[in-house]
């Protein structure tokens, strides 16, 4: 069936996801909402356990947000005022400014050939400051754990994962969700779990950083008494129910997504662009299906014309962003991020994604690349 321009295709599917399962989230509402307990009621307290438990972590504490799950890790984790810690120079800007609301001072380190911090300049980033490093798991590609553990150990910091773009997915044996002293999911509506809203969640084997955290979220409350400068920054029982419902779609969601991945990349393996590592099942669970062209424009221009939503993660480095000059902050580059920054588009990849749009963007992709002869 020949693909015409009038053949939408959106980057979301969160309107076609509520078609096939909104009895069941409408259900959990209404549940919640007749348990008088909006806030603090057993969705809440269930969520975490199972959450923890998905990453093979002890505990888990969920909050309002990713990047206050970030925060709240990083506090958690003694990290303030003049420490500076390791990360990636290409992020969203949540995961810097998690860094900079904690006190502390951000040292951009630039990326390797995965997308993960590069670890030889990171060895020549240290400083006797040095106090934590963030591993930032970009696009659904989980971290090799080993390598980011054993600098970090080697070298007495804390490791943080910051694995907002990588539920779900696992290397070596290992989730994500359970490397370094702290890890943090996002569950934005951009996630492939999404909340009706934000939502995020903080895991930890260590009993301590589990209680400052449930002190954070909470304006410091502990055993009767406000002890600490703490935040409203509470997940309500409604969202959990939702997130939970939620959960029960992943396997699923996520083969979807990557039978898509392999239509595109088998499709795209002759044209002039590069494509994501496929690995197996749980090695990448395609939070995004990025691809990386010099004529980046030109194909989201004819994209664009074909009705064919896209985005860029993401347009800018963080090192450059203006917020960032304001604060103190160094930079270990080559120049790697910058240069994916012209060069990545992501493409629609959703669960709802029909046969008929699939071959609509592959069409549209092979049409605009010139084919390698």
């Amino acid at each position: 069936m020949p693909m015409t321009k009038s053949l939408h295709v959106p980057f979301s599917g969160a309107d076609r996801e509520f078609d096939e399962i909104g009895p069941e989230l409408l259900a959990a509402l209404e549940s919640v909402l007749r348990s008088g307990q909006p806030l603090n009621g057993e969705p809440v307290y269930q969520l975490e356990r199972t959450l923890a438990e998905f990453a093979g972590r002890r505990y888990g504490r969920v909050v309002n947000s990713g990047t206050d799950a970030l925060y709240f890790a990083l506090v958690a984790s003694g990290v303030g005022e003049g420490d500076e810690v390791l990360v990636t120079d290409l992020s969203f800007v949540a995961t810097v400014d998690a860094i900079v609301r904690a006190g502390a001072v951000p040292v951009f380190v630039d990326i390797d050939d995965n997308y993960t911090i590069d670890l030889e300049l990171a060895a020549e980033a240290l400083r006797e400051r040095t106090k934590a490093l963030v591993a930032v798991q970009l696009y659904g590609r989980m971290t090799t754990p080993d390598p980011v553990e054993k600098f970090t150990r080697e070298h007495g910091i804390i490791l943080i994962e910051d694995a907002a773009q990588s539920f779900g997915a696992a290397v070596s044996g290992r989730r994500s969700g359970s490397v370094g002293a702290v890890s943090c999911h996002s569950f934005d509506p951009m996630k492939v779990i999404p909340a009706p809203g934000t939502g995020g969640v903080v895991l930890t084997d260590d009993p301590d950083i589990a209680d400052q955290v449930e002190q954070l979220r909470r304006w410091g409350f502990s055993r009767g008494d406000f002890v600490r400068l703490g935040h409203n920054s509470q997940m309500s029982s409604l969202t959990a129910s939702v997130i939970a419902v939620k959960l029960a779609y992943e396997e699923r969601w996520l083969r979807r997504r990557r039978a898509i991945a392999a239509t595109y990349s088998a499709a795209f393996a002759d044209c002039r662009c590069s494509v994501p590592h496929h690995g197996e099942l749980r090695e990448n669970i395609y939070h995004k299906y990025v691809i990386r062209t010099p004529r980046r424009d030109d194909l989201a221009a004819a994209l664009r014309a074909a009705d064919i939503e896209t985005l860029v993660h993401y347009p800018y480095v963080l090192h450059e962003l203006s917020f960032i000059k304001q604060y103190p902050h160094r930079l270990a580059t080559l120049g790697r991020a910058k240069r994916l920054t012209e060069e990545v588009i992501s493409l629609p990849i959703h669960p709802y994604l029909t046969d008929q749009e699939v071959e609509h963007v592959v069409t549209t992709v092979r049409k605009t690349l010139e084919i390698s002869g």
